[in-house]
């Protein structure tokens, strides 16, 4: 059963709009789905298990990293090229030039969200809250950063705002020193969702913490703090 809240929908101008803000969903980790995989009996070990789904993950690295495209019935990934080309001939540029990877779910997937139960739940948490920390490089969930990449946080009331000197994303390793993300590296700042690019973060546990000022209607006059509950490792 997805869980969801309805909230004010500050991206619409008419009075009384809402919008879903999912919550509670849990989270599963490779372990998780080889737990699942033997519990369907198919007289497989946990190494069988875990040997088929390393090759698959290397395998399916290795043809992105080639350039190619990956159908599967979960997912499609297909990749693409960002940023500007100032002349039919001009090369591709690290510094200005990026190669992505869009993914779209498969048929698999597809076919599993149009069976998705969903209910409505009071909403009893005013203030900010998160409820994923997403690696966009590995698409690890609530797991693993990658130092220098993209990490996309989804949750209410993230946006980062206000004057005080300390609103901002933070990552606070197990020993309690806080990394500050610098503001430019924050490339998406909404209400529901922030995208960071991950700091050079030494090897270790941390959590994710929020300050800001923001609410729905004005800044708030003293920033609220917001800590995720779920250890993030950097290996």
């Amino acid at each position: 059963m997805l869980e969801y809240t309805l909230e004010d929908n500050e991206l619409t101008e008419k009075p009384g709009d809402l919008r879903a803000q999912v919550i509670n969903v849990s989270s599963y980790t490779q372990n998780d789905l080889v737990d699942r995989i033997l519990k369907i009996g198919a007289g497989l070990t946990r190494s069988d298990v875990v040997s088929v789904l390393e090759a698959e993950k290397q395998v399916i690295a290795d043809l992105v990293a080639e350039g190619s495209a990956v159908n599967t019935d979960l997912f499609n990934a297909f990749p693409s090229i960002s940023g500007v080309f100032d002349s039919p001939d001009a090369p591709f540029d690290h510094a200005k030039h990026k190669v992505n990877i869009k993914l779209n779910p498969g048929i698999a997937l597809r076919s599993a969200v149009s069976s998705v139960k969903t209910k409505r739940v009071a909403a009893t948490l005013t203030g900010t809250v998160i409820t994923a920390v997403i690696d966009l490089k590995t698409g690890a969930v609530n797991a693993a950063l990658t130092p220098g990449r993209d990490a996309k946080i989804t949750g209410m009331k993230l946006k980062i705002a206000g004057t005080k000197p300390e609103a901002g994303l933070y990552f606070v390793s197990s020993t309690g020193s806080e990394t500050k993300v610098d503001p430019s590296d924050i490339v998406v700042n909404n209400p529901s969702e922030l995208i960071a690019v991950i700091p050079p973060l030494s090897p270790g546990t941390y959590r994710v913490k929020i300050v800001t000022q923001y609410s729905s209607s004005k800044l708030l006059k003293v920033p609220h703090t917001y800590t995720f509950d779920k250890d993030l490792t950097v290996s």
